[in-house]
This record gives C-alpha cells, structure tokens and sequence, in this order.
C-alpha cells in the first residue's frame, strides 16, 4: 500500500514516518508534481540565434556590395571630370 503522493514520474524515497519525492530524469518539479522538461524551447532559441547570424551576415553583405557600387560610381565620375577638365 502506498503512502506518499508522489508523481507517477518520481522516485519515492521511504522512511520511518516520512518519505520524500524526487523527479526522475527528464522531468522536473518537487517529486509530487513532475512536469517534462522542454527541448522545444532550447531548440528554439538555437535556430533564432542561426536567424539572427543569417540576417547579419545578409545585411553585411549587403551593405558591403552598395560601399562597392558607391565607390564605383564617385571613381567613373572622378574620371569623367578629370577627362573633362584636361589635367
């Protein structure tokens, strides 16, 4: 006969005139109540974080393609004037 109230998913440790409630793996809680511990939630912060370094290295590439047309356009206009200007 049992005389503890421990989850269906808990250890019960008996002692004379007590016992205790331990969470088994894979769950966590006080031993009366055990709840699964989520993967989802770690699952989920790893692929924002594999978002947030594609989005960075996107913007960066992008910024670095328009720094590239930038300069392109100041150095044709820099030869247009200086053809023009007959230096």
């Amino acid at each position: 006969m049992d005389l503890d109230n421990c989850h269906a998913q808990a250890n019960c440790n008996n002692i004379i005139g007590n016992f205790s409630c331990t969470c088994k793996e894979g769950y966590s809680g006080d031993g009366i109540v055990c709840d699964p511990i989520s993967t989802i939630s770690n699952e989920k912060s790893e692929n924002n974080q594999a978002v947030g370094i594609g989005v960075g290295v996107g913007i960066g590439a992008l910024t670095l393609f328009l720094l590239i047309l930038l300069i392109l356009f100041f150095l044709r206009k820099n030869v247009h004037f200086l053809s023009h200007n007959n230096f």
